[in-house]
């Protein structure tokens, strides 16, 4: 079946948990001013120099054109980890903070995944849900006009997607985030196929902004694109929550699952009643 990878994207030097099946790859590498002790993003085939754009997907691009001899392959952030002993998994929120000392003094642990993938397709972050659709959501926090170029490419490259992208991106307020999972090899090579072809095209259109947070604009575009990929595919989903290790943790950071699951309900009231209106 090949081997299983599990690649940790990290742009700076941090301590990250120890497992047999991480193998950390420092982002950006082509235009980092420091080297890493992890295995750097700009060998072989790759865009590590378009870092500041793509994000996280230079290692992902690596990761897709390098290796090889893979059979279950996934991405996690130097801050962010599927959180696989969490309880109650479905009603969890779809991230959790935690301190960085008590996360480091536990041993990482993954459950079997050849067997969970006997039943699932990929595993995701839990979906988070929002107070309209995900379209509206794009163009809440970012440039909306740049979404309308994707999906026009979208029209035009693999027309097929449209349905898949219409009812996840237009008619949906939940979607899962951070460009992170774990699959087998196949899917991740056919995604990786056709999420490359549509950002390179949308970079050949788009202006890159100036603003530092908006010039993320490609990483921005896979979190959605992922969702679109997996309805398209009519993938088995297991979703699993993130936690997320950070210095400054305090308990108030996370909500109770009662209170999640309220908020919830409260937005996907909210977005269903203003669709009826």
């Amino acid at each position: 079946m090949g081997k299983t990878i599990v690649f940790i994207c990290a742009h700076k030097e941090a301590e990250l948990p120890q497992h047999e099946l991480f193998m950390p790859i420092q982002a950006g590498a082509g235009i980092g001013r420091e080297i890493l002790p992890y295995t750097p993003d700009n060998t072989g085939d790759n865009i590590s120099i378009k870092n500041k754009n793509y994000c996280e997907l230079t290692c992902h691009y690596w990761v897709w054109k390098n290796l090889k001899n893979v059979g279950i392959v996934g991405l996690n952030h130097y801050r962010r980890y599927f959180d696989f002993e969490k309880r109650f998994l479905k009603l969890a929120p779809d991230r959790s903070f935690i301190s960085t000392d008590r996360f480091l003094s536990k041993t990482y642990k993954f459950p079997n995944l050849e067997r969970i993938f006997n039943s699932y397709d990929i595993i995701l972050p839990n979906t988070r849900n929002y107070p309209y659709n995900m379209a509206t959501q794009y163009g809440v926090f970012h440039i909306f006009d740049d979404w309308i170029v994707m999906k026009d490419i979208i029209k035009e490259l693999s027309p097929e997607y449209i349905p898949a992208f219409e009812k996840t991106m237009e008619h949906r307020n939940y979607s899962s985030n951070y460009n992170m999972f774990i699959t087998k090899w196949k899917y991740f090579d056919e995604y990786s196929e056709w999420l490359f072809k549509i950002l390179f095209e949308v970079e050949k259109r788009c202006k890159i902004p100036s603003n530092p947070v908006q010039s993320r604009i490609f990483g921005y575009m896979s979190e959605r694109l992922i969702n679109v990929y997996c309805e398209y595919k009519h993938l088995r989903i297991k979703h699993v929550p993130i936690i997320v290790p950070i210095d400054d943790f305090d308990t108030s950071m996370n909500p109770s699952y009662l209170r999640y699951n309220w908020w919830k309900f409260r937005n996907n009231f909210v977005y269903h009643a203003n669709k009826l209106l």
